[in-house]
């Protein structure tokens, strides 16, 4: 059996604890493994990732996959780590392994217990860590209170489905003039009093980005007509609902109408 090696400052501090010595073991013999029938589905999304991870940086050895004898001592039965060995036998790669004392029934207790990062934790995790870019975002969301998903649309100019994934892994970018998006969302802070729910709207706040470039729009035109007809303006959940009801709003009583969409 490989050991690890380790340093000396690793064994000073570690020589008065009591040692377990678990063996680990390695194998490209996948033939040997079984996976259960009553685990969760294999999601090809989430082998993608780990593909992507591994490519980035290969721990495999970090986090083994945990099995059980059969019944007939011919079969390794995979209790959590399924995953894993599906993108380790989709890439050819020797599987890591140990015996676990977890029996079928206690599977889907030991996988609802393992907590996804939230992105209050992997915002913290990079900010504490000194990622530039996390902490102007972190800065943003204590002055503005928005959810941080919206907030890295904004600030990354982005709203893709790569997007989040990208967060979590310490690779978001601000690519927006902070200037800029001050001033988007000082402005749209003022709609708050007339519908909260659009003033949190992702959507209302990626259209209202744009309008900011337009060349005839006026935001203290805008918000003298929300003033005005408030009744109108309403939640929606599509960009182009909110360039008819931006564009109905703003154009009441207006001798030049102006269109956006």
């Amino acid at each position: 059996m490989k050991q690890v090696k380790l340093t000396k400052a690793q064994i000073s501090i570690s020589q008065e604890d009591e040692k377990f010595l678990i063996p680990v073991f390695e194998t490209t013999n996948y033939d040997k493994f079984l996976l259960m029938d009553s685990n969760r589905f294999i999601r090809p999304g989430k082998v993608s990732k780990l593909k992507e991870a591994i490519e980035r940086k290969d721990m495999r050895n970090e986090n083994e996959i945990k099995v059980r004898l059969s019944k007939d001592g011919k079969t390794l039965i995979v209790l959590e780590g399924q995953h894993r060995f599906k993108t380790c036998y989709d890439m050819g790669l020797p599987i890591f392994y140990r015996f676990s004392i977890m029996e079928g029934k206690d599977v889907g207790l030991f996988a609802s217990t393992q907590d996804k990062w939230t992105l209050h934790d992997s915002l913290r995790y990079y900010c504490v860590e000194g990622f530039h870019d996390y902490k102007i975002l972190a800065g943003f969301q204590k002055q503005y209170k928005y959810p941080i998903s919206t907030l890295i649309h904004v600030l990354s100019g982005r709203n893709d489905k790569t997007m989040l994934d990208e967060f979590r892994k310490g690779e978001f970018l601000v690519t927006q003039g902070l200037e800029f998006v001050h001033e988007l969302l000082s402005k749209i802070q003022e709609f708050k009093p007339f519908n909260d729910k659009v003033y949190r709207s992702r959507t209302f706040l990626k259209v209202y980005m744009d309008l900011m470039t337009h060349p005839e729009f006026e935001h203290e035109r805008m918000l003298q007509k929300v003033e005005q007809i408030p009744i109108r303006f309403i939640y929606c959940t599509r960009v182009n609902d909110y360039l008819r009801m931006i564009e109905d709003v703003y154009n009441w009583k207006n001798r030049n109408p102006i269109k956006l969409y």
